[in-house]
């Protein structure tokens, strides 16, 4: 094969590559941009958010122990 044609090939994947990514990159800030914004979030009082993270809070807690017991391994992360 001559060089002038593994060039040619070399350059038209580089170009190719380019091409997808730059076309990946489009696509995933035009995703980003059709987000909704959190506004429902926004209206929660102090009170109203703190009970909400004291839910979520006991939730990840009970999820937690039933992984760390299925498992049957210690946690290398827990603290003492």
């Amino acid at each position: 094969m001559p060089i002038a044609i593994r060039y040619r090939l070399l350059i038209g994947l580089l170009l190719g590559t380019l091409l997808l990514s730059v076309a990946l990159n489009f696509y995933c800030l035009q995703q980003l941009e059709a987000t909704p914004d959190y506004v429902a979030d926004a209206e929660l009082t102090v009170a109203e958010a703190e009970l909400e993270l004291a839910h979520t809070r006991a939730r990840l807690a009970v999820c937690e122990q039933a992984t760390r017991y299925a498992s049957g391994a210690p946690d290398s992360l827990a603290r003492p």
